[in-house]
């Protein structure tokens, strides 16, 4: 019988763990061995991530004992259009996290500057995006309704063909965000899903049936999960 490559979970990229915390915690040491083997080899690592639990939880089992993470550039996969000191602000929200886990030197946590008109953020987030050779990988969450990044199901800034776009109708306010695209992903050898709990039991049986999904569009090299979300 030859195996599946839908990730359901029987597909060899898709691992799954007993519980949340040993999900979090296999990732947290994925990323840590590919921002590792950068820095040796580059002196720099830069590096994709998007904000929410399964993505704090996993930068919270980061170890200070590890890497010299000052060389760690953090580039936000999406922010919400909002003031920087907004607690909805993506890069507030993880700028918090990797201060907690790793302490002051925990890199450069990089966005869109929301400062700016939406449209002239996203340009200039794009000029940032195109001056980096290359990104070591990409570490994004997945939302109960199946989003990436700001990539909404079925929304056309699925088949953006630049390398990031503004979304004006979120569903979840605020409704103007700035995101990376597929084709920005795309460039990335290394993408990474991290997504626990029976919530997202309905998200992962649709990215399962359906190509079309955000999740299969993004075609991540490895998924980390739990057995309550692959019930």
């Amino acid at each position: 019988m030859s195996t599946k490559h839908d990730f359901s979970s029987t597909d060899p990229r898709v691992q799954i763990f007993a519980i949340d915390s040993q999900t979090f915690k296999s990732a947290a040491q994925t990323i840590t061995e590919l921002i590792n083997n950068s820095i040796d080899q580059y002196q720099t690592a830069n590096v994709i991530i998007s904000s929410g639990n399964a993505i704090s939880q996993t930068l919270g089992c980061l170890s200070t004992n590890t890497i010299d993470w000052q060389k760690v550039n953090w580039f936000l996969a999406d922010e919400r259009c909002v003031a920087a000191n907004d607690p909805e602000s993506n890069q507030l929200q993880i700028t918090k996290v990797l201060e907690k886990s790793l302490g002051e030197k925990y890199g450069t946590v990089i966005a869109p500057d929301t400062r700016r008109a939406p449209e002239k953020a996203v340009a200039g987030y794009a000029s940032r995006i195109a001056s980096i050779s290359m990104f070591n990988f990409c570490l994004l969450g997945m939302g109960n309704d199946g989003h990436i990044a700001s990539l909404l199901p079925q929304h056309s800034a699925l088949s953006s063909n630049e390398s990031c776009c503004l979304v004006t109708d979120s569903p979840n306010p605020p409704s103007e965000r700035i995101t990376m695209t597929l084709k920005t992903f795309a460039r990335i050898s290394s993408r990474i899903l991290v997504t626990v709990g029976a919530a997202k039991n309905e998200a992962i049986k649709n990215y399962v049936a359906d190509p079309r999904t955000p999740v299969r569009l993004f075609n991540p090299t490895i998924i980390f999960s739990d057995r309550a979300a692959y019930q």
